[in-house]
Formats: C-alpha cells, structure tokens, sequence
C-alpha cells in the first residue's frame, strides 16, 4: 500500500513537473522566432526639435491563404497630428495629457521599397493612419517580401504614448506596423481612444538608436551594443518573438535591477519616493506569475516611471507607470501581470479587451492579497459595488442597457470601458476563482498559457482550458458574462 502511494506520489509530482516545463517550453519560443516576420529599425532622435528619423525594413511572409497586391500597415504617429478625426486622447483626459497646451505630431515618409524597388505608397484609413504598400507582384501564400522605407516623426509634447515632456520621451507604437491579418485578409482598424486598440502578431526585432549621450535608454528587448560618438551614443538592441517594441527616455532616469531566475527585473525612476518598494512590487509580482501562471521566455524585464495621461501601459519587457499616481503600486503589478497575458498570451484588444484587462485586473488582486496589501474580498467588493451602481444609474435613464462584453467601439467613454473591462471583467476571473478554487484555477491557466503563448487567443480557447479543468458549468459562466446575463450580485453570497 504505501509502495503504491509512493508512485502514485511520484506520478503527480513529475506530471506536475511536466506541466510546468511545458508552459515555459523553449521549443514553442523557438518556433515563435523561426516563423515570425523580423523588424530592422535604425532610428536617431534629435531632442532639440523633439524629430526621430528612421530608416525600417521588414521582412515579411504571407501565411494567409489569400494572395495580395498591397501590404498594410498601422502608422499610429499619424494619429497626434492636427486634425485626426480620432483624437489621440478622449476630451475628458485633454487637460491632463497636453499640461502645455495642445501639440501635434505626424509621421512623414521619404521613401518606400519592395524587394529593393522603389514604390508609390498611399497614406489612407478612416484616418490617414494606414501606409499602403504596393506589392509590385501579387503575394501569393507563402511567398516573402521584404519592405524598406524611411521616415520621420514629429513628436508631440503629450503624455500619451508617444510624445515628449520635460521628463521623458515615449517612444510607444511609434513605427509603422503590420496590420493583422483576420480571415485571410487585412484588418485596418481606426484608432480608438478608448483603450488599446492593438492587435498584433509577435515579431523579431533588431533596434539601434542613436541619440544625445545624456540620455538613459529604458526599452524592451536584450541590449547587446553601445557606442559612443561625438556627443551621441547608440544603443543595438534585439528581441525575439514579442508583440511590439518600445522605449523611453530621460536624461533623470535612475535604475534599480534584481535577477529572478533567468530574467533581469529592472526599475528605471527619476521622481519615485518609494523605488525600493516599487522594484519589490516588480520583483514580488513577478516571482508570483512565474510560479502560478508559467515561467516568463524572455531575459529582461523593465518597469518604467514616466510621464503619461493613464495609470500605465504595457509592452513586451517594458511597461510604463504614470509617475505621480495614487495608485502606483498597484499599476505596477497589474501592468507586470500584463506580460503574461497580452504580452505572451495576445489576444484580440479591440473586440475583446476583457480577456487580458479582466484578467490582469484580477491577477493583481491576487498578488496584492498574497503579499498582504490588500485582502481580495476587500477589491471585489470595491468591484461589485462599482459595477452594480453604474448599471443602476445607467437603468434610470435607458429602457435597455447593454451589460454585454463589447469592441472598443460600443463603448460610449472611458468611463464605461473601464467598468465593464476592468471591472466586470475582474469579476467574471473571480467567480472563476470562486467557483474552482485556487489550485484548479491556476491549473486551468497555466493551461491556457500553455496553449496559448505567442499566439492570438480566442474567447473560445480561454473557455475551453477552464472548463475542461474545471468542468462545463464553468463555460456557462463566462458566456453569462460575456453576453450580459450574468448576475454580479450573486458574486458575494
């Protein structure tokens, strides 16, 4: 009997060994880098008239199924230039994101080639915020093509995700992108001001920068080469399948830095009272996802204070937290849990944003009550009694209100996409939670992760990992939420 025990004993632990090294496989990382398109971005930034200029080549396959004559790309610089039908910024968040008074910035293009032939691109979208770039020959399946252009953009003085302040430079979305590819065509959606209207494939990227020798560099990617000129230095960096790329900038930046296991935690800061606690917050956080969700792929992770109109923004090993914030602390960690979950699970922002805010909200809340900052029920009931007042107010002056999951484009503000993404979504991941307990739940999305990393997941796929972990009422649960049926007062009972 107790020689039976021991090998049952033994069974679970090397299935769960075998478990945990799956959802970290180097093979699927492998495969990630061999298939990507690549990026070769070398751009210099002059910071007297706030100008980066960039000359870009990618190299890119068509694995759709449909042969094309025009390949798309985001120019989302484009889209703080004077005019844009979709400003960069809802009204509510204007003072705040333009402290000097509004400024604008565009994206100009010198020249674009295919294949080393030269091309005549159009600028065109809802917005001006798609480059097209003829094909010169039609791109069937499979086939590869390689798009060079050179550019400039005018930043402007904004905290947003791209633009200068007194502090910093964000370079966040700044280079032109492919557009995604959804049933075998392009999928060229306008830019949203609400929320991360992102979606994209991962990538190689190989990035140099040149800029004034006062400024410290904070980016995603591995650094692999410095040099010095005259006055200037310039940064090589390379990163291997990630969904984008981004940097900041300051001449004030500080740094901090903690190894946790094979990944470098890094804090740059310039206006931080609390550093040690923030690095602590990075490093805690992290330690957490990699021992719950799935070990981190990547060599180096950085947390960034900066100036910006939001809590935070996250990018593949770089997230940006406003400096300043009542909330710091906590955007720390929900942006970190943004790593996992966007950054190596992507997913559709646009349509479907709950999957990665929903759920890095409530990852928080996790993290925060194991480290005993904040007890969970304390934020979900924060949670449902922010969600239930909103649907109250909403129910006395509409006949219907839709309480559904929705794209970016259904919602009315920022306010309502961060009651029913954040909020909402923070407690569809809850009743989750709830409903499994702590092992099945984390069993089910170290599965998903698993499963999904380095791809686009579906809310089809989520669904599918909890429910055969947990069982098939759990997919009742999560179609309640997204459709709207769901009854949030029950959560507490």
């Amino acid at each position: 009997m107790k020689k039976a025990l021991c090998i049952i004993v033994a069974l679970i632990i090397l299935t769960a060994t075998v478990v945990a090294c799956a959802a970290c496989s180097p093979d699927k990382m492998k495969e990630a880098t061999k298939n990507a398109d690549k990026y070769t971005i070398a751009a210099s930034y002059d910071a007297e008239t706030h100008v980066l200029t960039a000359n870009q080549t990618v190299e890119m396959t068509n694995r759709s199924s449909n042969a094309f004559e025009a390949v798309k790309f985001h120019i989302f610089a484009n889209q703080y230039r004077e005019g844009a039908a979709n400003p960069v910024v809802p009204s509510s968040y204007r003072s705040k994101a333009y402290p000097n008074g509004e400024s604008y910035g565009e994206i100009t293009f010198d020249n674009v080639k295919v294949d080393g032939t030269a091309v005549a691109y159009t600028i065109e979208g809802q917005d001006m915020d798609v480059l097209s770039v003829p094909t010169v020959k039609e791109l069937f399946p499979d086939q590869k093509i390689t798009v060079e252009m050179t550019y400039q953009i005018q930043l402007a003085n904004i905290l947003h995700r791209l633009g200068y302040t007194d502090n910093v430079v964000n370079l966040g979305n700044f280079y032109p992108v492919l557009c995604h590819v959804d049933n075998d065509n392009y999928t060229c959606s306008p830019y949203y001001n609400v929320g991360d209207p992102f979606v994209t494939e991962v990538a190689n990227y190989e990035v140099s920068l040149t800029l004034p020798e006062k400024f410290i560099v904070a980016s995603s990617g591995n650094l692999k080469d410095t040099s010095a000129g005259e006055g200037s230095v310039t940064y090589k960096y390379q990163a291997q399948a990630v969904r984008d790329f981004a940097m900041v900038l300051s001449d004030k930046f500080q740094k901090l830095s903690q190894t946790v296991g094979d990944t470098q935690i890094n804090y740059y800061y310039y206006n931080d009272q609390n550093s040690e606690e923030s690095l602590a917050n990075a490093v805690g956080s992290f330690e957490f996802f990699n021992k719950n969700v799935g070990k981190y792929p990547y060599e180096q992770y950085t947390v960034c204070e900066t100036d910006f109109c939001y809590g935070g923004m996250e990018y593949p090993n770089l997230v940006m937290i406003t400096s300043g914030s009542q909330s710091y602390q906590e955007a720390v960690v929900h942006e970190t849990a943004h790593q996992w979950f966007y950054g190596v699970v992507g997913n559709d922002q646009i349509a479907d944003a709950w999957m990665d805010e929903g759920l890095a909200e409530f990852l928080t809340y996790l993290y925060l009550d194991e480290s005993g900052q904040l007890p969970l029920t304390t934020a979900i009931m924060a949670n449902v009694k922010n969600y239930t007042t909103y649907v109250d107010v909403l129910n006395r002056y509409y006949e219907q209100v839709d309480t559904a999951f929705r794209s970016l484009d259904k919602y009315k503000n920022d306010n309502e996409y961060v009651i029913f993404t954040y909020v909402k979504g923070s407690l569809l991941f809850n009743t989750l939670y709830e409903t499994m307990g702590k092992a099945k739940f984390f069993k089910a999305l170290t599965k998903y992760y698993n499963e999904a990393q380095f791809t686009l997941a579906a809310p089809a796929q989520l669904t599918d990992c909890f429910s055969s972990t947990g069982g098939t009422e759990l997919a009742t649960i999560i179609d309640s939420f997204i459709e709207g049926k769901e009854i949030i007062g029950k959560i507490t009972d």
